[in-house]
């Protein structure tokens, strides 16, 4: 029998395995940023169809049901939670005010559309601002009726994981821009990320999941408007890894800036570039067309009631973001890699953190 194939079905088969926990070493995750982990905020703000995610036949892999999630099934942040031995982190605007005065193991504040620009699309969705204001509410007003002591509080939020993935739509949107240079944007993009992070460490975050920027050149709405088909949008990914290969840089500095500033940095660039060309060491035959018929045609979301493709996990996309397949092989890589996930896998990152307390020792 062919070894590629039997290290294919070996894969997928440990891929169907329980996922292992990390003893549960953070308490909390609190997720902020697009619709690669939004949870199903956009299907409470008032927006159109486009814009929403909860319908058929998104979540065909989520128990049959949509929950506002961008894909079949589970995303990112839902198997990073898993993986930290948490439930799945609800949205926030899913919750009544009383379930937001109980919950201590996390919310999600992502919303699809989103960016690190306040000007991103802020008609419409829950920028990047607005996410941080609803934490300022979670940890003035709601946290405190379930830790009564400051300095519970303080320890609940210095152990909790704050991840954040952002800044695609802000590229999405760069035609509407006049932009000086490919180089002065990154620098922009990059300074406001770093203000965002630098207020979420003011509200009590000190470990940090960074996601980078995807090569969005390679999504299915770029993909097919190249020649040949399905050819990647450099253009685009140059701007993209202008921005990426400074990241880890402003996260270094804030570690040497902020007492307690912990991260881990996330190359979902690297990982998806990276699958697109090794997919079928996965099982994944399909590399930029997505399941959803109408998204081959441009369509950056899959239309209600449309009829998917039968086996998801062979499409690295389901509509214009990645497949529950492709979610669930970055997670389990970076949760044991630490080539994806750096500079140290996220499991050691639990568990390091467990150890440090907080301290600001640098990895």
């Amino acid at each position: 029998m062919n070894t590629n194939y039997l290290t294919t079905i070996c894969f997928l088969l440990a891929l169907l395995l329980p996922l292992p926990s990390s003893s549960k070493n953070i308490p909390a995750l609190y997720a902020f940023g697009d619709s690669l982990i939004d949870g199903g905020n956009n299907n409470y703000l008032n927006l159109p169809l486009q814009g929403k995610a909860n319908f058929p036949p998104y979540g065909i892999d989520f128990g049959g049901k949509p929950t506002g999630r961008y894909t079949n099934g589970k995303t990112v942040v839902d198997y990073i939670a898993i993986l930290l031995g948490l439930p799945l982190v609800p949205p926030y605007l899913g919750l009544s005010k009383h379930q937001r005065s109980k919950i201590t193991t996390g919310i999600n504040y992502a919303s699809g559309g989103s960016g690190i620009l306040q000007e991103t699309n802020n008609e419409t969705i829950l920028t990047f601002d607005h996410q941080i204001k609803f934490f300022k509410r979670t940890v003035e007003n709601d946290l405190p009726q379930q830790f009564k002591e400051k300095v519970e509080l303080e320890k609940h939020l210095s152990e909790s994981l704050f991840v954040v993935s952002t800044g695609v739509n802000d590229y999405f949107q760069i035609k509407n821009r006049i932009l000086p240079s490919t180089r002065s944007f990154a620098l922009y993009l990059l300074k406001e990320i770093s203000i965002h992070l630098q207020t979420l460490y003011r509200f009590g975050a000190r470990k940090f999941f960074v996601n980078n920027i995807p090569p969005a050149g390679c999504f299915p709405a770029s993909a097919v408007r190249m020649r040949p088909r399905g050819n990647c949008n450099q253009t685009l990914n140059t701007m993209i890894i202008s921005y990426n290969k400074r990241l880890p840089g402003v996260l270094y500095q804030l570690q040497s800036q902020l007492p307690g500033f912990t991260f881990v940095h996330s190359d979902l660039y690297g990982f998806l570039s990276g699958l697109k060309t090794s997919a079928h060491k996965y099982g994944i035959l399909n590399t930029w067309k997505p399941c959803c018929p109408n998204s081959i045609h441009g369509n950056l979301r899959c239309l209600p009631n449309t009829v998917p493709c039968e086996d998801r996990n062979t499409h690295l996309f389901f509509g214009e973001h990645p497949s529950q397949i492709t979610n669930h092989i970055f997670a389990r890589r970076c949760f044991h890699e630490s080539t994806i996930c750096r500079p140290l896998s996220l499991k050691h990152f639990a568990q390091a953190s467990s150890e440090s307390h907080g301290s600001a020792k640098r990895y």
